[in-house]
């Protein structure tokens, strides 16, 4: 199991993701960040890009193709995706991810 974050520029391209995943059963338990803000250095000054961040639970050999999916279906307005493996899930949400994504 991972757990993926999608960093997108708007809370509409977070959301057309979000359910396009979902239907699919390729994520679940997505949440939404709105408040997150990216640093970046320019011109010998910090600036602040507002991003959001979609975030969810899968199987890690489904990665690839939600990463794929992702980037198919928002172009330039996805700006970064990444995984994490999850050790630990308490049984029932291990269970609901197993019985409730695509299978592999």
């Amino acid at each position: 199991m991972i757990h993926v974050t999608f960093q997108t520029r708007t809370v509409a391209a977070a959301e057309k993701l979000a359910g396009h995943l979902m239907e699919k059963h390729l994520l679940l338990f997505p949440t939404i960040d709105t408040d997150h803000e990216e640093l970046k250095w320019e011109d010998g000054k910090l600036l602040r890009q507002s991003q959001l961040l979609l975030q969810g639970m899968t199987k890690a050999l489904l990665y690839r193709e939600v990463e794929k999916a992702a980037y198919n279906l928002l172009g330039s307005d996805l700006v970064r995706v990444h995984a994490v493996p999850v050790t630990n899930l308490d049984p029932h949400a291990q269970k609901t991810l197993l019985e409730q994504t695509a299978k592999v």
